[in-house]
């Protein structure tokens, strides 16, 4: 079967024609011992439905999980099953991964360059089902030194990892092992805490209690809200913005750290101390008073030490963790450069973490920076479903320029950072003070800016969670169990609330998140929030009608958690939803069309990112329709769940179908005295 065009995939950098590399494994004639299960990339002929996934799993036992572009799987089967696969009429091909498909660029690199260099940290990805026999294989001959430690995140839904300390040509030999499914360098965490050069040496003003005025308003500062946070060691747990004279130690009853995970046995941060303060920091015997308390005041913080990752844990273990102490929100102010310094963030074991994490935790939403100048961006914040900040000034006109971090894409061409957020002037916790606060002296870094959106982020799901949208007052019949994608397509909204001529762009995003905005003070809104469990699966279509009762603006976004990637796939895009929007005239608008800050109509659907947007302006009055495509969900859980916002000059009403555990929800500005921000 020779399939159509555009059968090649990309694995490492290599590009193969799974068709092709068949024909070439089964011209050797060379038979594969039946007791092996090797892994094969398995490659189907068209997009699979609900019913054919469910079919092939119960008749062959593939997992059906690991996606790479286009139509295919990676799998760990028998030859016996290998062969009966391709019989099947669905199936284009099934071919054997090579070593050479299973070892990152940067190791293939060195190894066939015969890279002298010491041993350095390398990840192997091992096959959950196989991981007790591939470990015996490795360790026959890798020295027991050379052994770090495993990670095994089978328990959570993750991989299962051998931490090695080897050289290139080890970790080829190990890439050739059945059970194998990938082996990459570990990459160095960066702490992303701005520089101290240039016009970074000097404070300015501190923004963040003016910039979140209309939060106090509406009566919102976090108040039962966890926040997890991991950065490079352990807050300091005496200063005021974190003590507790009641409790000594962090746990469940103290007012400010609920955990404090610090296995490397780091002392306190001076970066750790700051970036908490900026989330939640609140002098205990003066709540709410001290000038420089953190965005979301009232929260309490769940913390872990980026240092544990770069030994013996993972990103997915320490989100997890802080998701077991009550965390929602999850501010990460460092990155990982899988790719090496300077270059395009690559998809590694890293992200496919954060996305497993996110795509499994419907409710949670992970933050990360996006790099200090002149580095690169990483995973946590280059993820899939993370929210990447970089940095801008308050005030006088400076939201205009980035002062700290770097611009996309990836390399895989997604768009990053997706946000900006107040990382200028900022002041917080000085560590190893009993209450001091200063600017760290550091003028700018995304390592701050990430914190305030995560502060507001809080915020904003206090007042959803508690159904205090309608008035400022808490109803519980307006609350709903926000989730994470919701979070992140109200950040979008609320960046874009500010669009112009430079939105989006690679180095700003959407633009810079609007605290007034996320707190629906801006517009009226509509909000449609669907679960896994009520959402798209490929061809489904979901619709929201509403009208737009005067001419104006008119923005839609789109956000959906993604399932993980496949790692050391050169394309991590899984599921693809397309975002429509048809005009009252019949004018039809695409997601992600937007150039100079405005949707024109027509052009191509987006292929690549799990945030759409459409800005029309002026849009007409009159009714709008507004479809989310299922164009491809090659993975479900057991659907792809997303979310909308529609902001504008809605008329009252709206409708969503089919409505089935759909529900529309519409928020208002609220009447507050004064400037609302």
């Amino acid at each position: 079967m020779t399939g159509p065009a555009g059968n090649k995939v990309s694995l490492g950098g290599h590009v193969v024609d799974p068709l092709v590399e068949q024909d070439k494994q089964l011209g050797k004639n060379d038979p594969i011992d039946p007791e092996r299960r090797p892994a094969w990339i398995v490659q189907f002929v068209a997009r699979l439905d609900q019913a054919a996934i469910t079919e092939l799993r119960t008749e062959y036992g593939v997992r059906l999980t690991d996606y790479v572009p286009p139509r295919s799987y990676i799998e760990s089967l028998s030859p016996a099953v290998a062969s009966r696969l391709r019989r099947d009429d669905r199936v284009r091909a099934v071919s054997l991964m090579g070593g050479d498909l299973k070892l990152s660029a940067e190791l293939n690199a060195a190894h066939e360059s015969n890279d002298p260099e010491d041993p350095a940290p390398v990840d192997v990805v091992i096959f959950a089902a196989l991981a007790d026999d591939v470990v015996a294989q490795i360790r026959s001959f890798v020295p027991a030194d050379r052994v770090i430690g495993t990670l095994d995140d089978r328990g959570l839904g993750g991989a299962f990892v051998l931490r090695l300390l080897i050289r290139s040509g080890v970790a080829a030999r190990i890439a050739e092992i059945d059970g194998v499914r990938w082996v990459e360098a570990v990459p160095p965490t960066i702490d992303d805490g701005g520089a101290a050069g240039g016009d970074q040496d000097a404070p300015s003003d501190p923004p963040s209690t003016s910039r979140i005025e209309v939060a106090d308003r509406l009566g919102l500062d976090g108040a039962g809200q966890i926040i997890g946070v991991i950065d490079n060691g352990p807050l300091d747990i005496a200063h005021c913005f974190f003590a507790d004279p009641a409790y000594a130690v962090p746990g469940p009853g103290h007012r400010k750290v609920v955990q404090l995970r610090n296995v490397a046995n780091s002392p306190a941060g001076k970066h750790a101390t700051f970036t908490s303060g900026i989330l939640a920091g609140d002098q205990g015997d003066h709540p709410g008073k001290n000038e420089f308390r953190g965005v979301a005041y009232g929260a309490r913080l769940a913390c872990g030490n980026k240092n544990d990752i770069d030994a013996t844990s993972s990103l997915l273990a320490e989100l997890s963790a802080a998701a077991d102490a009550g965390a929602f929100v999850h501010s990460n102010s460092w990155h990982s450069a899988p790719q090496g310094a300077g270059n395009p963030a690559a998809y590694d074991q890293r992200s496919a973490d954060l996305d497993r994490f996110a795509w499994t935790h419907e409710d949670h939403v992970v933050l990360g920076s996006s790099g200090n100048d002149g580095e690169e961006q990483g995973p946590p914040g280059t993820a899939k479903n993370a929210i990447c900040v970089s940095a801008v000034e308050l005030g006088g006109g400076t939201e205009d320029a980035v002062k700290d971090g770097n611009p996309g894409p990836t390399a895989d061409g997604r768009r990053k950072p997706d946000v900006l957020g107040i990382g200028c002037g900022v002041v917080s916790a000085t560590v190893g003070t009993a209450c001091g606060t200063g600017n760290g002296n550091v003028r700018c870094s995304s390592s701050r800016a990430t914190p305030w959106v995560a502060g507001v982020l809080t915020l904003v799901r206090q007042q959803l969670t508690e159904g205090r949208q309608r008035d400022g007052e808490p109803h519980p019949a307006d609350a709903f169990a926000v989730t994470g994608a919701m979070l992140r397509a109200i950040a979008v909204d609320s960046a874009i609330a500010g669009a112009d001529t430079r939105t989006p762009s690679l180095a700003r995003g959407w633009g810079l998140v609007d605290p007034s905005a996320a707190l629906g003070q801006r517009t009226p809104r509509l909000l449609l929030d669907v679960r896994h469990e009520n959402g798209l699966a490929t061809t489904d279509t979901c619709r929201v009608t509403f009208g737009l009762e005067e001419p104006g603006r008119l923005a839609v976004s789109l956000t959906w958690s993604e399932p993980p990637g496949a790692v050391g796939s050169d394309n991590s895009v899984v599921n693809d939803l397309d975002l429509r929007l048809t005009s009252p005239s019949g004018k039809a608008f695409l997601g992600n069309t937007v150039a100079a800050g405005r949707t024109p109509p027509g052009g191509s659907a987006d292929r690549l990112n799990s945030t759409e947007v459409i800005l029309v302006a002026p849009a007409e009055t009159g009714e709008w329709v507004v479809e989310v495509v299922g164009t491809e969900v090659n993975v479900g859980n057991p659907k792809q769940g997303f979310a909308v916002v529609v902001s504008g000059a809605l008329a009252p009403g709206g409708t969503v179908t089919p409505s089935a555990g759909r529900t529309l929800r519409r928020t208002d500005p609220v009447p507050v005295s004064g400037d609302p921000g």
